[in-house]
C-alpha cells in the first residue's frame, strides 16, 4: 500500500517496480456505468491469470476507482483471506479444478 499527496508518483513507482520485476501490471479501467458486477469480473480475470496460469500481476487501485464501498471490502476480503465470497460460479470452479492439476505437470516437468 502506498499513501501519499497526490501526484507524488505512486502509480509511477508502482509501474517502474512491475517493470523490473516483469509483472503484469493491472489497473481497473473506470468506464461509464461502471458496476459492482465489472468489478468482481474484473477480480475475477485477476485471480483467474495469478492463480490458474501462475502469471506474475502488480495490481494497483486508487481512491478515485473506488466507487462502491464493495470494491473495498472485496480487496479486504482477498488481503485477509484470498477469496471475494460468491464470486466464483460453479463453471468457474469446475474449470480451476481441471487446469490447476495442468499448470502444475507443465511446471514440474
Amino acid at each position: 500500500m502506498l499513501i501519499g499527496v497526490g501526484g507524488s508518483g505512486k502509480q509511477s513507482l508502482v509501474r517502474l517496480a512491475s517493470f523490473m520485476y516483469e509483472f503484469q501490471f493491472k489497473q481497473i479501467e473506470i468506464k461509464k456505468n461502471y458496476q459492482a458486477k465489472d468489478f468482481n469480473e474484473f477480480v475475477k480475470t485477476l485471480m483467474f491469470s495469478a492463480g490458474v496460469l501462475g502469471k506474475e500481476i502488480a495490481f494497483t487501485m486508487t481512491d478515485s476507482q473506488i466507487l462502491k464501498e464493495s470494491f473495498l471490502e472485496d480487496i479486504n476480503n482477498i488481503l485477509n483471506t484470498g477469496e471475494v465470497p460468491n464470486l466464483m460460479l460453479l463453471e468457474d470452479r469446475d474449470y480451476i479444478g481441471q487446469e490447476l492439476p495442468n499448470q502444475i505437470k507443465i511446471e514440474g516437468s
